[in-house]
């Protein structure tokens, strides 16, 4: 394989020798970066030999994952390979049927900004469902903001793996750090540091004297650190390797009844029309504070 090594949504304190990144963050620590979207990816048809995409579908919406998963096609050779990293919908689910606050503490540990005052099932659906700054939502009328959200969807193997499938994809679960792909046999960890998986956690930033954090008085983050590596959090993940087997070049949303449900409300004309008015906008806004 002698295309290009893409690591799509890696943070911008993440690099390696031989990978570039796409991200909607510019870089921090020097890594080749392409500023985009991973539903858009400005490299050439089958330029990709390996593509890394670590906890980032959690944050799309649904349907628009397959979207992405249709540019991943399109920008890997044939027999390029893809691995993923998701929270795993059934581990977790598992967790809360059985209340194996066990689980639980290892979950929270990997990612201590999950909710916990609501106990278990609040810590679940945050999971599932997390305030953040990826996707916006507002009401039907477009008159009124009601929260940014992080994580909006979480998946089982049994779904990804149709999905992948659907976008000629042959896909096998792995185990953490498990790859015939070298570069995947390194777990993420702090670039200074021996190739181990620790918890990057705030225990651990205070115990190594690491800042990761964001100032508002100056209006950025400062960091003193860099990550490097793949795999992270195996308590949580779902690690999905998928194998291009075929070039799919067509987007197909509908279910089996033919219904694309994530559009139905662009059969309203006045949503179609506000909406039209609002991205138009927010597109000449954009062009201004870019220029």
């Amino acid at each position: 394989m002698s295309g290009k090594k893409l690591n799509v949504g890696p943070s911008p304190i993440w690099r390696k020798d031989g990978w570039i990144a796409i991200d909607h963050k510019p870089s921090r620590v020097d890594q080749p970066t392409i500023l985009g979207d991973a539903s858009n990816i400005p490299l050439d048809d089958k330029s990709c030999s390996i593509i890394f995409c670590s906890h980032v579908f959690e944050h799309i919406p649904h349907y628009k994952l397959e979207q992405i998963l249709l540019e991943f096609n399109r920008v890997l050779e044939k027999n390029g390979t893809v691995r993923i990293l998701t929270p795993d919908l059934y581990v977790i689910a598992k967790a809360y049927v059985e209340k194996d606050k066990e689980m639980f503490d290892k979950l929270i540990s990997e990612d201590e900004n999950v909710r916990t005052d609501l106990g278990l099932g609040g810590t679940f659906m945050n999971f599932i469902v997390s305030p953040g700054q990826d996707t916006a939502l507002f009401n039907k009328s477009l008159t009124e903001f009601i929260g940014g959200y992080a994580h909006v969807y979480l998946y089982d193997f049994e779904m990804l793996k149709t999905l992948f499938e659907k976008y000629g994809f042959k896909a096998e679960q792995k185990k953490f750090c498990e790859s015939t792909i070298p570069d995947f046999s390194e777990p993420l960890h702090v670039e200074s540091m021996d190739p181990i998986w620790i918890d990057l956690n705030k225990e651990f930033f205070n115990k190594h004297n690491f800042v990761h954090s964001y100032n508002e008085k100056e209006g950025k983050y400062e960091t003193n650190f860099a990550i490097t590596g793949f795999d992270r959090d195996p308590a949580a993940s779902l690690i999905i390797e998928a194998t291009k087997i075929d070039d799919v070049n067509e987007l197909n949303i509908l279910d089996k009844r033919g219904y694309s449900y994530s559009k139905s409300l662009l059969d309203d004309k006045d949503f179609r029309l506000k909406t039209k008015i609002i991205t138009s906008t927010s597109k000449i806004l954009e062009d201004e504070l870019e220029g």
